[in-house]
């Protein structure tokens, strides 16, 4: 079973002190739902709220990838936004069932979907293009436009326009992303640092904008950025490492990064992270190319667990990215199921809350 111990003793104090008193699910004990399709060959699922709505994209039986909303057993797809080519994908669901992502991914405009309604969430005043990334209980919504000059990270409050939220380098021309907000508004991505030379893991307390804070890379000068952040200001995601490789790291509040493993593989991602602090992404030997023989992967306590060593003997699945994960220890992400990318749902825990 591929189950390390080898955490450093920081990431384990830090770990179990999040983590819930409930038993972790064991070998064998894990069953995996398929999500479906709609209609493709492929689906990918990328995040989930505590109602288990869950949001992604699925290849039509067209072949086009459109976003889609989850819930009850039903896969519905979102449709996009018109005057596109028809792409569509869903990156966050909030609390209340809102879904924010891309429409188009040649002129990608980012998108809102609520009650059946997708609306266009804008962009930065000289720019034309700009994707949505994610969504709180309050309906902020972040991601990256265009200003004209470069590709900035943006807030958009409860359904205002958006507004740039600058970089650690400080000028229009340098670029940045916003993939994260919590429900207390602050928002983490990636940002140009100071010297302009890399792009560094960003934190913009409370979401205001100038407010740019480096978290850090594993190194001096390295490259990193944070894909989640939860409500006590942790933050996971990757950073480079002397070697070029990309490894999982998390962001202990104001706390320097520290290195979650990459399970003996070359590379790992870390995707998600919830109240609890259980941590989700993947390991592979390709960076950003789970599908390529990636394994998904669950860190908890001090435990960093291929989530595929929990399916009973003689599963038919191959998990290969963990994407999101809620704080009913919910997980979902894709893999494949008889040569199939499809979309998962599994639950890590014994008991629930």
């Amino acid at each position: 079973m591929r189950r390390h111990r080898l955490i450093p003793a920081l990431l384990a104090v830090l770990l179990a002190a999040l983590a819930p008193a409930d038993v972790s699910a064991r070998p064998g004990s894990v069953l995996v739902t398929d999500l479906g399709s709609l209609g493709g060959s492929a689906t990918f699922a990328l995040d989930i709220n505590d109602a288990r709505q869950v949001t992604g994209n699925s290849r039509t039986t067209g072949g086009q990838l459109v976003a889609f909303l989850w819930q009850g057993g039903h896969l519905t797809e979102l449709g996009s936004l018109p005057g596109g080519n028809g792409f569509s994908r869903g990156y966050a669901v909030s609390p209340d069932g809102v879904v924010v992502g891309e429409s188009d991914n040649n002129r990608p405009r980012a998108f809102r979907w609520e009650d059946g309604v997708m609306t266009d969430v804008g962009t930065l005043p000289g720019g034309s293009t700009a994707v949505a990334h994610d969504v709180n209980g309050s309906g902020d919504t972040v991601g990256a436009a265009s200003n004209g000059f470069a590709t900035r990270p943006f807030v958009a409050v409860d359904g205002s326009e958006p507004v740039d939220l600058g970089t650690l380098a400080g000028t229009p021309t340098s670029s940045g992303r916003a993939w994260a907000v919590n429900d207390r508004g602050d928002v983490a991505g990636l940002s140009r640092n100071v010297v302009d030379s890399t792009s560094e893991a960003t934190l913009w307390p409370a979401g205001t904008p100038g407010s740019a804070v480096s978290l850090g890379s594993l190194g001096e000068g390295l490259f990193s950025q944070a894909y989640a952040l939860n409500n006590q200001r942790v933050a996971v995601g990757e950073s480079s490492v002397l070697s070029g490789d990309g490894h999982a790291v998390v962001w202990p509040g104001a706390g320097s990064p520290v290195d979650l493993g990459t399970l003996g593989f070359r590379h790992s991602r870390a995707n998600d992270i919830n109240e609890r602090g259980e941590i989700v992404g993947h390991v592979g030997a390709f960076r950003g190319a789970p599908t390529s023989g990636g394994r998904a992967v669950l860190w908890r306590a001090n435990d960093a667990v291929d989530l595929n060593e929990l399916l009973p003997p003689g599963s038919p699945w191959v998990l290969h990215s963990a994407e999101g994960i809620n704080d009913r220890g919910d997980v979902v992400g894709f893999g494949r199921l008889h040569g199939q990318l499809r979309s998962f749902l599994l639950n890590v825990r014994v008991a629930r809350s």
